[in-house]
């Protein structure tokens, strides 16, 4: 794509093509499927009542039942049911504000990058981004307990889950950045809405720790896919001209 016909937002209106055409429903699913499909179970399980296990999954003895929610101790503890949670906790929500944001976030940032690059490329971007940070962040904790073993922050840490797709989807944002016009822009949104996000809505600073760590993951990752896949291209056109 040039300079020029680089959008100054890389976001589509979710039931258009990129050219802006109203698609069809079956053309329209297929081209999100991802996106669509994801929607669909999150609310499907929330409206189940299945909304991940509560704070006290520990306490009450829940083993496997507590993978629906990511817990940083399982790491080092129980490192197979760590790994296990990744795969599951996008599913699954707290609170209905939780679920509703992931929604509308999924609706504008995730279709629109999904219609560009494909459902296999952004579904394995968002676990990436996804693991990485969960990796890193619970890595960090540990290590935090072990400098500040009396810390209230990093014991009430422990003592939680997380779950939700809102980080993996930061790493979609992140990524996008290459696909708008200027690739500071939409990190520099993002930035300013999660400062408001967490210094006026309230949210942990483990979570907006989260949401900013995988934005950068992203930006860093599809910025080495994008550079390695332009320049493969480059040599391959120069070599068939």
């Amino acid at each position: 794509m040039s300079k020029d016909s680089t959008p100054l937002f890389p976001w589509s209106w979710p039931w258009c093509s990129l050219t802006g055409v109203p698609l069809r429903p079956l053309k329209l699913f297929l081209s999100r499927k991802l996106t669509f499909s994801y929607l669909i179970i999150i609310w499907v399980f929330w409206l189940s009542d299945m909304t991940g296990p509560a704070n006290d999954c520990y306490i009450t003895g829940g083993g496997y039942s507590c993978i629906t929610g990511l817990w940083a101790i399982d790491l080092i503890d129980a490192p197979i049911r760590f790994f296990t949670s990744l795969l599951v906790i996008p599913f699954f929500h707290h609170d209905t504000t939780h679920i509703v944001f992931v929604t509308m976030s999924f609706l504008i940032f995730v279709q629109s990058f999904e219609v560009r690059v494909g459902a296999i490329r952004t579904y394995i971007l968002f676990m990436i981004c996804l693991s990485i940070t969960a990796v890193g962040i619970s890595i960090g904790m540990h290590i935090g307990e072990l400098i500040y073993p009396d810390s209230e922050f990093i014991r009430s840490g422990f003592a939680r889950n997380w779950n939700g797709g809102s980080v993996g989807m930061f790493g979609l944002i992140g990524a996008s950045s290459h696909q708008a016009r200027k690739v500071w822009m939409v990190p520099t949104i993002a930035i300013v809405f999660e400062m408001w996000n967490h210094f006026i809505n309230g949210i942990s600073t483990l979570t907006s720790t989260a949401h900013i760590v995988s934005m950068i993951v992203g930006i860093l990752l599809w910025g080495y896919w994008v550079s390695n896949h332009s320049e493969s291209r480059a040599i391959k056109e120069k070599r068939d001209s």
